[in-house]
C-alpha cells in the first residue's frame, strides 16, 4: 500500500514541503505522466526510508472506476504515493516493471476489477482483488518488445489525435474566413457575406 498520510491537512502544497505525492491525476489512463511536477507536502508523520518510491516500482490505483498503471522512472528524490495506490515492486529475473504495468492497463484487467470494485460513493479495489489477477509472464524478451509496441501505440495515438485537432483548427479557420470577408470554400464554391443562407 501507498503511505497512509494522517491529518486534515496532510496532502495540502506547501511550497518548500520536505515530500512529493503523486496523485491518481497525475497519471493518464494509457500509462504517461500527465504532470510530473508533483505537489510538495509536508507529512505530519516521519516518512520512512523504504516508503519512497524507487525506480522500477508500478503504481496502481486502488480507487476509482479507471484502471491504469504505471512505472515509476523519474529521478525525483523524496516522491511517495498515497493509500490510494498499491506499489507494486516486480522481482526483476520475472517481469519488466513497464511490462507488468502495461498488462495491468489492458481490457483483460479491467474486466477481472469491473466485478470486483467495492463501494457506491467511492469503489475501491482490495489488495486480494490484485492478488487474484492471473498475470501472463512471457520471457524478458517478449516482455520488452510488447512494452515497445505498446509505447508505440500510445505514441501513434497522441499524434493522431494531435493530427485531428490541427485540422479542427484548419477548418475553423476557413470556415471564420467564409463568414467575415468569404471566399472559396473547400468545394469550390465562391461565398460572399452578402450571400443568403
Amino acid at each position: 500500500m501507498g503511505v497512509t498520510l494522517r491529518g486534515r491537512d496532510a496532502t495540502r502544497a506547501v511550497a518548500d514541503g520536505s515530500c512529493r505525492l503523486v496523485r491518481i491525476g497525475d497519471v493518464s489512463q494509457d500509462g504517461t505522466w500527465l504532470n510530473a511536477d508533483f505537489a510538495r507536502i509536508e507529512p505530519a508523520d516521519r516518512i520512512r526510508d523504504e516508503q519512497f518510491l524507487r525506480p522500477g516500482d508500478v503504481l496502481f490505483p486502488n480507487r476509482g472506476t479507471r484502471t491504469t498503471a504505471i512505472a515509476f522512472r523519474l529521478e525525483v528524490p523524496r516522491v511517495i504515493a498515497g493509500a490510494q495506490f498499491f506499489v507494486l515492486c516486480p522481482k526483476a529475473a520475472r517481469a519488466l516493471p513497464e511490462y507488468l504495468a502495461w498488462f495491468l492497463r489492458t481490457e483483460e484487467a479491467a474486466r477481472h476489477f469491473e466485478g470486483r470494485r467495492k463501494g457506491t460513493y467511492v469503489q475501491i479495489i482490495e489488495r486480494r482483488d490484485l492478488e487474484e489477477l492471473e498475470l501472463p509472464l512471457p520471457p524478458l524478451d517478449v516482455q520488452r518488445k510488447i512494452v515497445e509496441v505498446a509505447a508505440l501505440a500510445v505514441e501513434e495515438r497522441a499524434l493522431g489525435e494531435r493530427v485531428a485537432a490541427l485540422r479542427a483548427r484548419l477548418v475553423e479557420g476557413e470556415l471564420a474566413g467564409v463568414a467575415r470577408h468569404g471566399h472559396t470554400d473547400l468545394h469550390g464554391r465562391t461565398w460572399t457575406n452578402k450571400d443568403s443562407l
